[in-house]
């Protein structure tokens, strides 16, 4: 029997699925995988290998990343992907202020503890949805999060409720169990201009920005 039965049921589900289903099943998969008893900080941020591995796999995001501003990270988890981010764009002097939505109460609770005075920056939401008052210069998110007839839309609708004027999407694929995808197909079939690549082994990063 699977050790991880809520993946299982996930990647056992029709592309046709309905939508609300497909998030239920995401939702159960990630709460089972990060929030597994004995889970350190890395694998709470979807880091199953621990600290090894964590700033070649992730410090690629910075480089989409050249001047201040607010940037909301879509599956935020515990909010350490984010920090990361703030310290590694600190290096070259581009200030960055955090923000972050998750499925999960618990993983946002934890993100809220990670980022002390700015707990009202982190929600829980489905980035599917999510309608926020503010708009950001950056929203990042990983194109496995959206449903694979969804992605367009659900790209299209980070662009349309949380993206500045000019502001920045960024995308990004972790290969996991399968191949990589690069995400810059999807942003230009949204149109998006400034088309910037970036990646490590088995990620890919892309980025583009709206109209201003």
């Amino acid at each position: 029997m699977s050790t991880r039965p809520a993946r299982a049921r996930l990647r056992a589900l029709p592309d046709d699925a309905p939508r609300e289903r497909r998030f239920e099943a995401l939702h159960a998969a990630i709460e089972e995988h990060y929030l597994a008893p004995g889970a350190d900080a890395f694998q709470q941020s979807g880091r199953s290998s621990g600290a090894s591995g964590w700033e070649p796999k992730r410090r690629c995001i910075a480089d989409a990343i050249d001047h201040d501003g607010d940037l909301l990270d879509v599956g935020c988890a515990n909010g350490l992907l984010l920090e990361s981010l703030v310290a590694w764009c600190a290096t070259k002097g581009v200030a960055l202020r955090p923000h972050g939505i998750d499925f999960s109460w618990e993983l946002v609770e934890r993100a809220r503890l990670r980022h002390p005075g700015l707990e009202a920056h982190f929600e829980v939401a489905n980035g599917f949805w999510f309608h926020p008052e503010h708009r950001y210069d950056y929203v990042r998110s990983n194109t496995e999060y959206l449903l694979p007839g969804d992605r367009l839309e659900g790209a299209r609708r980070l662009v349309s409720h949380a993206l500045a004027p000019g502001g920045r999407l960024i995308l990004c694929h972790y290969a996991g169990d399968d191949a990589v995808e690069d995400p810059a197909p999807l942003l230009e079939e949204l149109g998006l201009r400034r088309i910037g690549r970036s990646g490590a082994p088995q990620v890919a990063v892309a980025w583009g920005d709206v109209g201003g």
